[in-house]
C-alpha cells in the first residue's frame, strides 16, 4: 500500500512538472519554428535587450554592389540611438555567385539565396539582421529595398545606381543609407505595422505622412525617389519615435501556439488524473488490508 502511495505522488509530481516545462517552453517553441512571430515581436527583439543584448548585421552582396561604409555606419548609429543593444557587430560575409544572380528576382530567388549564403543564426543573446545586396531588379518595377520575415532585407543596388543617375546631385551612397534604414524601419513595425499609427500615410499604407517634417519612413524613399535633389532623411521623424515606444510595449493576443499549449496541459492533467484514479486504493483494498493486519495482529497474541 506504501508503495501504491508513492507511486501516486511521483505521478503528481511528474504531471506537475511536464505541466509548468509545457506552458512556459512550448509557445514560444511554436512560434520560433512556425514562424509565427508578429511584426511587433520582431521589432522587440531589436528594441529590447532581453533575450539579444547582440545584433549581428551579415552583409552578403554580389560582386560590384557591395555594401558601402556610410551606409552600414548610418544602420549601426540608428539602432544605437534607437535599441536597447549593447552590441552591434557588422559583418560583410559572403560574395553571391555569379550563377545564383538574376536580371529579374522573385520571392522564390530571395528566399533560395537566403537559404544558401545565410551563416549567422538568431540565438543565445544574439539577434541577427541579414542584409542581401543584389545587382538585378525586384520583379516590380522601380523597388529600391524590401524586407521579408523580420529579420532580412533586400537592397536593389543596381535599381539605386539607375535612381542615382536620374537625380540631382545625389550619388548612390546617399540613397543606399536612406533606404537601407529604411527597410529597417519597416522590421521595426514602422508605420502601423499590428498598430493604429496617426501619421501613417494614407495613399501609401505602412509609410510616414510626414506631418512632423522629414522622415526616412516616407514614402517619396521608395516610391518619388527622383524628386530629391539633396540627400534624402537618414533619420526617423518624432512620430515614428513615439510609435517605436509604443510597439516596445505592445502585447501579443492569444494565439495559435497558446491554443495549443493549452491542450496540451489540459491533455497532461487528464492523463495525470488518470493515472492517479488508477493508483488509488479502492475500498476493497483497504479492507484487505485490514484484515490482513487483524489477521497479523492475532497471529502476534497468539504466540
Amino acid at each position: 500500500m506504501n508503495r501504491r502511495y508513492g507511486l501516486i505522488t511521483l505521478v503528481a509530481v511528474i504531471t506537475i512538472l511536464m505541466v509548468l516545462v509545457t506552458a512556459s517552453s512550448l509557445p514560444g517553441y511554436i512560434r520560433e519554428s512556425g514562424n509565427l512571430y508578429k511584426p511587433f515581436e520582431y521589432a522587440q527583439m531589436y528594441l529590447e535587450d532581453d533575450p539579444y543584448s547582440e545584433l549581428i548585421i551579415e552583409y552578403d552582396y554580389v560582386p560590384g554592389f557591395e555594401p558601402s561604409h556610410r551606409a552600414m555606419e548610418s544602420l549601426g548609429e540608428v539602432v544605437y540611438a534607437y535599441t536597447d543593444k549593447t552590441s552591434v557587430i557588422a559583418r560583410v560575409d559572403d560574395q553571391i555567385a555569379f550563377r545564383d544572380t538574376k536580371p529579374i528576382y522573385t520571392e522564390d530567388d530571395i528566399f533560395e539565396l537566403v537559404d544558401t549564403y545565410k551563416s549567422y543564426q538568431r540565438g543565445g543573446n544574439t539577434m541577427v539582421l541579414y542584409v542581401l545586396y543584389l545587382d538585378g531588379a525586384w520583379k516590380d518595377e522601380n523597388v529600391l529595398g524590401l524586407s521579408f520575415g523580420g529579420d532580412r532585407i533586400i537592397i536593389f543596388m543596381n535599381t539605386i545606381i539607375n535612381v542615382a543617375r536620374r537625380s540631382q546631385n545625389l550619388n548612390p551612397q546617399d540613397i543606399e543609407s536612406s533606404v537601407l534604414i529604411h527597410e529597417f524601419g519597416h522590421l521595426l513595425s514602422l508605420v502601423g505595422r499590428g498598430y493604429h499609427s496617426d501619421h501613417e500615410d494614407p495613399d501609401y499604407e505602412h509609410h510616414c505622412d510626414e506631418s512632423a517634417g522629414p522622415c526616412v519612413m516616407a514614402a517619396d524613399i521608395e516610391i518619388r525617389m527622383g524628386r530629391y535633389s539633396e540627400p534624402p532623411p537618414t533619420d526617423f521623424c518624432v512620430l515614428c519615435q513615439d510609435d517605436l515606444e509604443k510597439i516596445r510595449h505592445m502585447e501579443d493576443d492569444p494565439g495559435v501556439e497558446e491554443l495549443i499549449t493549452a491542450v496540451a496541459v489540459i491533455s497532461i492533467v487528464v492523463i495525470g488524473i488518470s493515472w492517479i484514479v488508477v493508483l488509488k486504493p479502492k475500498k476493497k483494498d483497504k479492507e484487505e488490508e485490514y484484515l490482513l493486519y487483524n489477521e497479523q495482529y492475532s497471529n502476534d497474541m497468539n504466540k
